[in-house]
């Protein structure tokens, strides 16, 4: 009697357990996810795999938590794994690609973004990390004619005419630059960084007056970094 009562008590935990579906699973795995409890979030996803191996979205969602983990070698099998599943999943190749870059890998982040801008050309976010690829190999034409694609596509990409700048001022386009950052700061007054820029652009094109009206905007929202200019080229501060 005792041993069936006690059967009969665990009855609904062991019907909850087998009811309990994969989606189930991995909708607790997205709540855990956003809530910021990560390893609950793994625990979830894993067992929604184990009953559904290979599926996309629930190979994405662990690879994202093990990124978030720290737990990259993991992340980058399940991201590997996606692109050999469903080859045209622009996000899994995205996400590789932004794991070889925190790595510092940028020829395998270059190839992998190429392959991300196969599916989707006009991929921007993988626009700018092959932009920036470039411009970190000293590539700088071949970044400037990737910031175009990018202007082309959102003519509004603050950071788009930022990169660009910075490519054109290494190319020693002093002009030009100036005219990106302008734009750059024009679309995002908050970007100060293009007006530092804007500054030393006209001071290496000799236009000394407006790289003075610029440290001067740049000393009174707070920025001291320019005091020095200021006085150096200045004669105040």
């Amino acid at each position: 009697m005792r041993l069936f009562l006690a059967i009969f008590l665990c009855l609904p935990i062991m019907i909850s357990a087998q009811t309990e579906s994969a989606a189930d699973l991995y909708g607790a795995g997205v709540r855990a996810y956003y809530a910021g409890d990560y390893q609950t979030a793994l625990t979830k996803y894993s067992a929604a795999l184990a009953m559904k191996p290979n599926t996309v979205g629930y190979l994405y969602s662990r690879g994202l938590t093990y990124r978030k983990l720290d737990r990259d070698s993991l992340a980058e099998r399940d991201f590997r794994l996606l692109n050999k599943l469903e080859p045209k999943y622009l996000d899994a190749w995205y996400q590789l690609g932004m794991l070889q870059m925190d790595r510092r890998q940028y020829d395998s982040a270059y190839y992998t973004f190429s392959a991300a801008l196969r599916i989707s050309p006009e991929d921007i976010k993988s626009l700018h990390e092959v932009g920036l690829i470039e411009y970190y190999r000293h590539k700088y034409p071949d970044a400037i004619a990737t910031y175009n694609k990018i202007i082309a596509i959102k003519p509004d990409d603050d950071q788009a005419y930022y990169k660009r700048g910075l490519a054109k001022f290494n190319e020693d386009e002093f002009q030009d630059a100036a005219l990106d950052f302008t734009e750059s700061y024009r679309i995002n007054p908050e970007n100060t960084l293009a007006l530092e820029q804007r500054a030393l652009s006209y001071l290496r094109n000799n236009d000394l007056d407006h790289a003075c009206q610029d440290w001067n905007i740049l000393l009174k929202k707070g920025n001291t970094r320019v005091a020095a200019d200021l006085n150096t080229y200045c004669g105040k501060n």
